[in-house]
């Protein structure tokens, strides 16, 4: 019983692992969605209106709130948003696995 117990629970550098392998998902896409959302945002809020988007949408008067359900899930831009999480999650997925298979070559070698 005490096994069982015992199995449930990580070891600390695991955590750290998992915790960075999380931020490394989340991170670089939120900041990059972010980095498309955030200077219209504060050009909504200084001006008071939406900018234009390609190609046949003029400004127009908004609010921020319109301005950041438009740029987060609005049809093209919740498609753009998605499709760089997609690729990052990928690349990322990839990155780690060469990492941890060098790290695993590494350990195998020195251990002769």
């Amino acid at each position: 019983m005490a096994s069982g117990a015992r199995s449930g629970r990580r070891s600390p550098p695991l955590n750290r692992w998992i915790a960075l392998f999380l931020l490394s998902m989340l991170g670089p896409p939120l900041l990059m969605s972010l980095s498309w959302i955030l200077p219209g945002a504060i050009a909504v809020i200084q001006t008071g209106s939406c900018p234009p988007a390609p190609p046949d949408i003029p400004a127009y008067p908004c609010s921020l709130g319109q301005y950041l359900v438009r740029m987060t899930v609005g049809a093209w831009a919740l498609m753009g948003h998605l499709l760089t999480w997609m690729a990052w999650f990928a690349v990322n997925f990839v990155l780690w696995g060469v990492g941890l298979f060098g790290v695993a070559l590494y350990r195998n070698w020195r251990s002769h």
